[in-house]
């Protein structure tokens, strides 16, 4: 047992203990520091005093055996650090108390057993980092909480039996590789309300299951390769207020199931593959008067009688342009 008078866990004080079953920490200690149980990999459960207000990087990491840890929703803890969690495959589940702001980069990284993070509505989380919850494969639903303002790169990618998520209407930015390979992702919540305003690079690709997506007005930018592979979606659901102005390369590549598609009238240019092999896309509304400039290949493999619907006078100038080689009916509405 560790006495009573210790009130920190000290630098990797215990890193590399790979017999330690169990230990007892002291309800004095208020802080565990960077890698003091990493590699413990006999370690089996683990209770965090009341009193612990941060959890430093790297603290069990790496504990593979490590199936509980007990945090009391009264406990003081603000801080989870990066990679504390990383690499725990047996943990099952984590109860993150409301007083926490900040999930670190990778803190729960491979985490492949973990099915259960409990965060409330009354969360005062701010900040869930790089890969924090990459390759949880285990971890169907969780919770982010309205603080939050951005979805960090990766953060929750490859996160297989991940099922549904909402999307807090403060976050303005979902990063890249946000979400990519998320393949039983079949429904997410974002509000008309909503403050975002990017979806990053690979943010959404090869989520499988997806069917259908809102881009909320504010939405500027749709990065390179975003929905690339999401074989199931259908709708994508574009309001003609929509304030975007660009479509990445490949963004929608190989969105098998996609069948329409509205290009807000902000669009000037759309990069390379953006819609290629989206073969039941068969119908495109633009509402750009001026035909946006196309690059190599964004329309190919499309519906071979794909129509093109365009503004009221504007039929002659795309069947003038680049459009043209893609649509065998232009018609204006």
């Amino acid at each position: 047992n560790i006495p009573n008078s210790v009130n920190e866990i000290g630098m990797a004080a215990f890193q590399d203990c790979i017999s330690l079953t169990s230990i007892n920490i002291p309800n004095e200690v208020t802080k565990l520091d960077w890698a003091s149980f990493e590699n413990c990999s006999s370690l089996v459960s683990v209770t965090i005093p009341d009193a612990v207000t941060s959890i430093g990087a790297s603290s069990f990491r790496n504990c593979i055996l490590l199936e509980e840890v007990s945090i009391s929703p009264q406990s003081a803890l603000t801080s989870i650090g990066a990679s504390a969690f990383s690499g725990c495959s047996s943990l099952i589940s984590i109860n993150v108390p409301d007083g926490v702001t900040s999930i670190g980069n990778e803190a729960f990284c491979n985490c492949t057993s973990l099915a259960n993070v409990a965060i409330s509505p009354q969360s005062a989380l701010v900040s869930i980092g790089v890969g924090a919850f990459y390759s949880c494969s285990s971890l169907s639903y969780v919770n982010i909480p309205d603080g939050v303002t951005e979805i960090g790169n990766g953060t929750f990618a490859s996160c297989s039996s991940l099922t549904s998520i909402t999307i807090p209407d403060g976050v303005t930015s979902i990063a890249e590789w946000a979400f990519t390979a998320c393949h039983s992702l079949a429904d997410i919540t974002i509000s008309p309300q909503s403050a975002l305003n990017s979806i990053g690079e690979f943010a959404f690709s090869d989520c499988s299951s997806l069917i259908s997506i809102n881009i909320p007005d504010g939405v500027k930018e749709i990065g390179d390769y975003a929905f690339m592979e999401c074989t199931s979606l259908s709708d994508v659901a574009i309001s003609s207020q929509s304030a975007m102005v660009s479509i990445g390369s490949s963004a929608f590549y190989n969105c098998s199931s996609l069948t329409s598609f509205i290009i807000p009238n902000g669009i000037v240019s759309i990069n390379y593959a953006a819609f290629r092999d989206c073969s039941l896309l068969s119908e495109v509304t633009c509402l750009a008067k001026t035909p946006p400039v196309l690059d190599d290949a964004v329309f190919y493999a499309i519906h071979p009688s794909a129509t093109l619907i365009v503004p009221v006078g504007c039929a002659t100038a795309y069947s003038e342009s680049d459009w043209a080689q893609y649509f065998t009916t232009i018609e204006e509405k």
